[in-house]
């Protein structure tokens, strides 16, 4: 599962698990709904994901294709090794800015 905070206009969604499809769909159901309310900063905390899984992935890129077409984005920060090369490796990392702090990517936001 997953907590949101929002911090300067961004929300920031926290994983507690790794990125498998069934923890992307409670995490497209949380990004929907913060789209629905126009929040269209989102910026995912992957501290605690350590394995990904190709089926969240797709998902994940859903969510990022439906927020950009409202003009919004999303991006990662906290990365760990395995899951920045996972990203890397299946081309996702070229979709999305993934930052080593989360005030790092907040600020991407504003810039």
């Amino acid at each position: 599962m997953a907590y949101r905070s929002r911090m300067k206009g961004v929300d920031v969604v926290r994983f507690q698990g790794d990125l498998n499809a069934s923890e992307m769909i409670k995490i497209k159901n949380r990004l929907t709904r913060l789209l629905n309310k126009n929040h269209k900063k989102l910026l995912l905390d992957l501290k605690r994901a350590r394995h990904v899984e190709l089926a969240g992935l797709g998902i994940l890129v859903d969510r990022l294709m439906k927020v950009r077409a409202q003009k919004g984005d999303i991006k990662l920060c906290n990365l760990q090794p395995e899951v920045e090369k996972s990203l890397r490796l299946i081309g996702v990392g070229d979709l999305m800015e993934s930052f080593h702090s989360e005030e790092e990517a907040i600020r991407s936001f504003e810039a």
